[in-house]
């Protein structure tokens, strides 16, 4: 699986748009970022390990909420965003 990295997201990774692991499910594959990027870790979830209100992950182009134990296949991307909002 591939995680999508862009905007202010890049600096946390080394300015890497693409890092490719091997994960059965997007809490596995978030537990190796983690190791490598331990940064992500504050910044994306909650002491509790749920994901933060304010970011999202979408698989495939479809944004999941807290799912994270939806497994994944090897040609699956995660793209990690901030959420948005504003008036």
């Amino acid at each position: 699986m591939t995680f999508l990295f862009s905007g202010s997201l890049l600096r946390y990774v080394g300015y890497r748009r693409q890092i490719i692991y091997e994960a059965s499910t997007i809490d596995a594959a978030l537990r190796v970022l983690f190791a490598e990027y331990p940064e992500l870790e504050g910044l994306l979830m909650n002491p509790d390990k749920t994901l933060k209100r304010t970011m999202r992950l979408a698989i495939n182009n479809e944004v999941i909420h807290s799912d994270l134990t939806r497994p994944l296949s090897a040609g699956d991307s995660v793209e990690i965003m901030t959420a948005i909002s504003g008036g």
